[in-house]
């Protein structure tokens, strides 16, 4: 496996709902301490809308880099498609996809790692994780588990190419 790590990291609900309206549609503060632990001091790649939801501000402490075909932004860097970021980012040992769902969706193929919150209850919203579930032990291989009561982190590997 190459050794650069390209990771997604994710909350969903067991419908793979991650959002509402162009917000997240649960606050779970153990899940957002999750997410800035495992993304500070590393490269971040988010689209446009998830800029936009964060208040078009950098998330401190990391590397911030917008996927955005016609818009600038000040205090990131902007690439315009996915080869743009595979090339500003080839030096990474790892780096992190945060969404949304069609940057999730454009990354799917070329990333090896899912580091997904699974939330136990459902949410009604309008935008979804691709399906990668019926994947699990054939493409993908669970190599990490935190059961808590609401939620669980579970970390997977690419095992081969869907």
């Amino acid at each position: 496996m190459d050794s650069k790590i390209i990771s997604m990291i994710v909350a969903h609900d067991p419908n793979l709902v991650i959002g509402r309206e162009g917000t997240l549609p649960w606050r779970i503060p153990d899940d957002m301490a999750h997410f800035k632990k495992r993304t500070t001091g590393h490269a971040i790649v988010m689209g446009r809308g998830v800029f936009e939801e964060l208040g078009e501000k950098p998330l401190p402490n990391r590397r911030n880099i917008v996927l955005s075909r016609s818009r600038s932004y000040e205090n990131v860097e902007v690439c315009r498609n996915l080869d743009g970021v595979l090339e500003k980012l080839k030096d990474q040992k790892k780096f992190y996809i945060i969404g949304g769902a069609e940057i999730y969706r454009l990354f799917y193929p070329v990333c090896n790692r899912l580091e997904v919150t699974r939330i136990h209850q459902e949410y009604h919203g309008d935008t979804f994780f691709p399906e990668y579930r019926h994947e699990i032990g054939t493409v993908w291989e669970e190599i990490c588990r935190e059961e808590r009561r609401d939620f669980t982190f579970v970390d997977f590997e690419r095992i081969r190419k869907a």
